[in-house]
Parts: C-alpha cells; structure tokens; sequence
C-alpha cells in the first residue's frame, strides 16, 4: 500500500513520551517512507494539570526541526500538527483560549479515550467540545478498560456522533485479547472511521507494524475498508471533511465468526 496517512503518532522529540533525540525521529520517518506513508500528523500528548501539556510554539518547532532533517536525509514525508488531548472538563477553556491544536490546524480534535473509566459526564463533555465548531476523533476506545466490563459504551460512543479511531495493534491482537474484542466490536457497530499507529519509537511501539498487520487486517475487513480508514478518512481529516464509517458488508469474513488467532503476529 502506498500513500498513506496516520493521523496518531508521536514523532516530535523531547515533548512527551516519544523519542528523546531528532535522530529516533528521522529513524521512525524512514520506517513510515520504506511501508507507503507519504505524511503523518505529530500528536504529542496534552494533559492538563500535567508535565505533557506542551505549547503550541513549541510543537510548531520540533516539527519544524523534524521536517528539516528528514528533507536532508532524503526522506519523503510530510509532518503535520496536532495533539492528542486527554478527554478533561479543561478542555473546552483550552480551546476558548486557543491554547490546543486540531489536527492539520483543520476542524479536528483528536480526543484522548481514558485507560480505565470514561469520567462521569463524558457524554456531555464531547458535546460541549462539538458545540465550539470542532469535529472529534476520539483516540483509542477500544484500550479503555471499561469497554470490556460494559461493551454496550460503542453504542454510548456512537450515539454521540463522535469519529472514532482505532490503533491498528489493537484490531491485531497486539494489545491484548480485550483490547482486540472491542475494536473488532466497533466494526461490528459500523463505528470505526480511522486506523493510526499511534507510533511512538522505531523499534516496539513503531510504524513497521503495519508491514506485519495490515494484510492479514485487509484479508479479513478488505482491502477497501483497510484503505478508507489508513488512507481515504485520514486525507478528508487533513481536508476538514466528514468521515465515512467501515462497511461492515465489504468485509471478507462476518466480524463475529473470525478467529481470534488470524490476528495474532510475532
């Protein structure tokens, strides 16, 4: 596959929990080239309250740096900005006071899904969020620990007309057995709008999964949806377009009768 986008991926250096240094980053670039990606948004995290709450100024100039060292490494790809915003009340006052970044300083928030409970109020919180004028992706779902002991919360999720992006690792197996189940069950619903990486190395949490995930992923989903989620859906996200969600209909194999073991890799 070539021309592909991942919209979640921390690449910048020294802003959160990706690499330290410019060179891991020009390393993580050359990985996304060499498996058919042409750009990336960076989405350091931003959690209020927090050490990782960096400034915009400061994002804009890592990414500076990096997009100057993969052009003189030769390396073609192309880095846009954003962030990954844990799901917080502070949320709307950061936006009111412009101190957050969409995604491709498009319409979109990439909205950070909690490892364990989504807090009491969540629905109303993304509401207020879309009630400013931005569209939101919500990162990850399928990791939070909740989903597992409450599976009917997709449903919660979709009713609040919410995009939803899916790690990658996670619809593999490589995430764990629950994590697996539940981004297989936002198939299932037909409320899955994007892939990512969520890369944040060059070597474990890295983009040379997708060379080890992503056809065995396609030759169960299809080809056609792999591309609408790693590819289509990313380029409209750049755009400020709405999403179209996976066609459950034009996967190869019904969700529910898949072997769990097609998904597992080493």
């Amino acid at each position: 596959m070539t021309g592909l986008i991942d919209i979640h991926c921390h690449i910048l250096p020294g802003v959160d929990d990706g690499p330290k240094e410019v060179e891991e980053s020009i390393a993580m670039g050359r990985l996304y080239a060499t498996v058919g990606f042409r750009a990336v948004v960076a989405t350091p995290h931003c959690i209020p309250g927090t050490r990782w709450m960096p400034e915009i100024s400061l994002i804009h100039a890592r990414a500076r740096m990096v997009r100057a060292a993969l052009e003189a490494e030769g390396v073609a790809l192309k880095i846009y900005t954003g962030m990954e915003i844990a799901l917080d009340p502070l949320v709307p006052i950061l936006l009111r006071q412009k101190r957050l970044l969409t995604l491709a300083n498009g319409p979109y928030l990439l909205i950070e899904s909690p490892f364990q409970q989504f807090p009491l109020g969540w629905e109303g919180l993304l509401a207020d969020i879309r009630g400013l004028g931005y569209k939101v992706l919500l990162a990850h779902p399928e990791r939070c620990a909740g989903l597992a002991q409450k599976p009917s919360l997709v449903d919660d999720i979709q009713a609040t007309g919410v995009y939803v992006q899916v790690n990658l690792d996670s619809l593999a197996g490589l995430n764990g057995r629950h994590a697996q189940k539940a981004a297989l069950l936002f198939v299932e619903k037909e409320c899955l709008h994007c892939l990512a990486t969520d890369s944040h190395d060059s070597v474990r949490r890295c983009p040379a999964m997708v060379r080890r995930t992503a056809e065995a992923v396609a030759a169960v989903m299809s080809r056609d949806n792999l591309l609408l989620l790693m590819k289509t859906n990313p380029e409209r996200v750049l755009l400020g377009q709405d999403l179209k969600a996976i066609d459950k209909e034009h996967t190869a194999v019904p969700v529910k009768t898949r072997p769990r073991k097609w998904f597992w890799f080493k």
